[in-house]
């Protein structure tokens, strides 16, 4: 068991950092462990990787109003010494209103152009109600989510790193939106689930609701540090080939074919869903799935004192990564809307059987990423 020994001065002077930034996150939010930690996984982890830039690992929230969605994104921002942006977004919003507009200047009586920068440029940016927007809109930002930087005409223009993007999805009102294309929930490097805080924080955050407005938050850290960190997480943190393996290993498990030919180790994990000779799942994770996972897990290692990753980072994960980029087939959902469905995890059964929902498809995710996490052994002999 390794605990930072590599460079261990520099590793725990940094993660002494990360706690620094945990603990004042939970000055503000009250409950949501889980989420406080993967904003900061998502923080310090590599997003998707461009020549000679990164982006921070962006996170997608599906959650009720209300939750404390902004204040989590706020306090981000303030704890690293950044500038924060909430983009609430509507139906008739345009491409220019986030990223920017070329405006007419004449400082010295000579008119020209200059770009004015929207509010994506940001160091943390939340996204609100991000399936309010047209794709027209939302294709906009994905440039700026995967890249960090924003074409307007024939010029470039470059966000300020760390650039780290939270959004929001919600998961009640359907009307007036429009459906997440693949290639922008493909940019998230986790959806996360959100439900309602317990009886008992709730009322901790009523007793802590009148010190809100006098609490004065500083930065623990500078942007340049966040990056240094960041990159010294990707140096120093290291993944054994095993891991590595299993990690590729349970994303191809997602896909039901391959080249046109079935995947077996996909029809083994989901067998007991499978009507026919058809599976439950339409399209699997992309080959980006297993490299957000590796970067994720090596952050989470890290803030737990280690310097290299085991197989329960990437267990541990695996849903967040998983849920929003494995495509269900509606159809076949729908013929299985009337079967019983026996569940392998026995803590889910209720009198032997239970009826799957149509609606509840997130349940249905979870049953499809336990039977793949259950289905493929750690130890991979050989890839093909």
């Amino acid at each position: 068991m390794n605990f930072l020994g590599t460079h261990s001065e520099e590793g725990k002077r940094y993660r002494e950092k990360l706690v620094l930034i945990e603990q004042g996150v939970r000055q503000v939010m009250v409950g949501y462990d889980r989420l406080v930690r993967r904003i900061l996984y998502g923080l310090f982890s590599d997003g998707q990787k461009t020549l000679g830039r990164t982006t921070c690992a962006h996170l997608l929230l599906l959650a009720y109003p209300g939750l404390g969605k902004s204040t989590a994104g706020e306090t981000i921002a303030q704890l690293i010494g950044g500038v924060f942006r909430r983009i609430q977004l509507v139906a008739d919003m345009l491409p220019s209103d986030i990223l920017g507009t070329p405006v007419i200047e004449s400082p010295n009586g000579k008119k020209e152009f200059s770009f004015l920068r929207g509010p994506i440029f940001s160091n943390s940016v939340l996204l609100d109600e991000i399936n309010r927007t047209p794709p027209r809109t939302l294709s906009a930002a994905l440039q700026a989510m995967a890249e960090g930087k924003v074409d307007v005409g024939h010029e470039r223009f470059y966000i300020e790193d760390p650039f780290f993007v939270i959004a929001t999805q919600n998961p009640l009102e359907q009307e007036g939106t429009y459906p997440l294309p693949e290639a922008l929930l493909d940019r998230f490097a986790m959806r996360i689930l959100l439900d309602y805080l317990s009886e008992a924080e709730e009322l901790a955050l009523s007793e802590r609701e009148d010190s809100f407005a006098k609490l004065s938050l500083k930065a623990l850290v500078e942007k340049e540090e966040v990056v240094a960190i960041r990159e010294f997480i990707r140096s120093h943190v290291y993944v054994d080939r095993a891991c590595r393996a299993y990690a590729v290993r349970l994303v191809y498990a997602t896909r039901p074919q391959v080249g046109g030919e079935e995947v077996l180790l996909h029809r083994t994990c989901l067998q007991d869903l499978y009507i026919g000779n058809r599976s439950p799942v339409l399209v699997g994770c992309s080959p980006r799935t297993h490299l957000v996972l590796i970067n994720l897990a090596k952050t989470k290692a890290f803030l737990e004192g280690r310097d290299e990753v085991w197989y329960e980072d990437i267990q541990d994960l695996t849903f967040d990564v998983f849920n929003h980029r494995i495509v269900l087939d509606g159809t076949l959902l729908a013929q299985r809307a009337g079967r019983p469905i026996q569940y392998l995890d026995e803590n889910l059964m209720e009198q032997g059987e239970k009826i799957f929902d149509l609606r509840n498809d997130i349940g249905f995710l979870h049953q499809i990423v336990r039977r793949i996490l259950r289905g493929v052994p750690t130890e991979v002999s050989e890839l093909k």
